[in-house]
């Protein structure tokens, strides 16, 4: 049996995708008050085409969101599982702990350099100051799930309470670093005299937080615990 996809549905996957490309960045824009019209013309569709695929406007905005939760889902999967799997044992390594943290924050930097990312970054944002129920979907698929992973990671190195709110700040401090290079964009290449930011950037950004990074654990472990 060809269990191939027949061009119908390829062709309807293609316009779907499309459709929440197109979308992604004009929410990311304009939020909900960005138009059926413009996104189904910047994805090179007919208008009917959203309604048929999704439904509404609405519903097309949290298909966006569920699209956003994938894609982070899906490029931090491998680090999620170490994590699960480290976490797991009696006594991790620490050398253990600060490698998966190191690679955690090396794909996010990865991610929050790239260009194309940049309309995910700006969705988000807007959800972050403004929460909808889009919001609330990608925290408790994939934002949530992560941050308490990072968190634990911390805790366990350091050895403070994982449940503590202060370890949850200091976590959230931390990624703030990282976060900084993305929603600064314009002020770090004006400061540094950067075109864009590329594989050499990126990988100058990550020394400098890989630092701050050993800064910050060695801090709390030698006694700043909540």
């Amino acid at each position: 049996m060809n269990n191939s996809s027949s061009p119908s549905t390829q062709r309807g996957e293609q316009a779907r995708n499309q459709l929440i490309a197109a979308a992604i960045a004009q929410f990311g824009e304009y939020g909900l008050h960005a138009t059926t019209r413009d996104i189904a013309a910047a994805a090179g569709q007919n208008i009917a085409a959203i309604t048929y695929y999704f439904g509404s406007k609405e519903d097309l905005y949290m298909a966006s969101a569920q699209w956003i939760a994938d894609f982070i889902s899906r490029n931090f999967r491998p680090q999620a599982e170490a994590a699960d799997a480290l976490l797991r044992q009696p006594a991790p390594e620490k050398a253990a702990i600060r490698a998966l943290i190191d690679d955690a924050c090396r794909q996010m930097i990865r991610l929050l350099t790239a260009d194309e990312t940049l309309n995910i970054s700006k969705f988000i944002s807007r959800e972050q100051l403004s929460p909808t129920a889009a919001y609330q979907l990608v925290h408790t698929q994939v934002i949530s799930p992560l941050h308490e992973h990072f968190t634990r990671l911390i805790a366990r190195y350091t050895g403070c309470d994982e449940q503590a709110t202060e370890t949850i700040l200091h976590t959230h401090a931390l990624l703030g670093e990282i976060l900084a290079f993305r929603l600064g964009r314009e002020t770090i290449l004006l400061r540094a005299g950067w075109t864009q930011f590329d594989e050499e950037r990126a990988a100058s950004i990550h020394r400098v937080v890989a630092r701050h990074i050993d800064w910050i654990l060695d801090g709390l472990t030698q006694g700043e615990k909540p």
